[in-house]
């Protein structure tokens, strides 16, 4: 069987998307479903690159048994090209991913909002959790946490 490859993207890859990145990988270790995937993730901007991910977002993991320990990478049209799932944490993202596909259809069919695995009637944004105090990343981890469960769930209703 062939391993799903999914990107999660934010902006500078060092709070939302290496979350997201961390969480699922966890969450696919205790269903049994680590071979099924290979999870990676990246920033829109590249002023990140090399640097672990946010001291507090690693602490908010860290305080909900997430090991969060990741490089900061930046989202390439290769990217586009490798990876069957590319989860935009907000509406920018999402745009500046589509005109990275140059309208190539295929690619573009790739992208999604990862808030459109939320229990929600609308897709909603992750919010950048960077400027604001700890009650942001508590919010961004509850909300990055039922998107993996939701994503998973999906993923194991798939044929094989």
């Amino acid at each position: 069987m062939n391993k799903m490859k999914i990107m999660f993207v934010c902006t500078g890859n060092i709070c939302r998307s290496p979350l997201a990145h961390a969480v699922l990988e966890h969450k696919a270790r205790e269903r049994g479903l680590s071979d099924a995937l290979e999870v990676e993730s990246s920033g829109i901007h590249s002023y990140h690159i090399g640097d672990n991910a946010d001291s507090r977002m690693r602490q908010t993991a860290r305080d909900r048994g997430v090991t969060l320990d990741h490089k900061a990478r930046h989202l390439s049209r290769q990217d586009l090209n490798e990876y069957d799932l590319l989860l935009a944490m907000d509406r920018s993202h999402y745009r500046e991913m589509e005109r990275m596909a140059a309208g190539d259809p295929t690619l573009v069919s790739k992208i999604q909002l990862f808030g459109s695995y939320l229990d929600s009637d609308q897709a909603p944004d992750i919010p950048d959790p960077y400027y604001g105090g700890q009650s942001g990343f508590d919010l961004v981890f509850e909300m990055v946490s039922e998107g993996c469960d939701s994503l998973l769930e999906g993923l194991s209703d798939r044929p094989s």
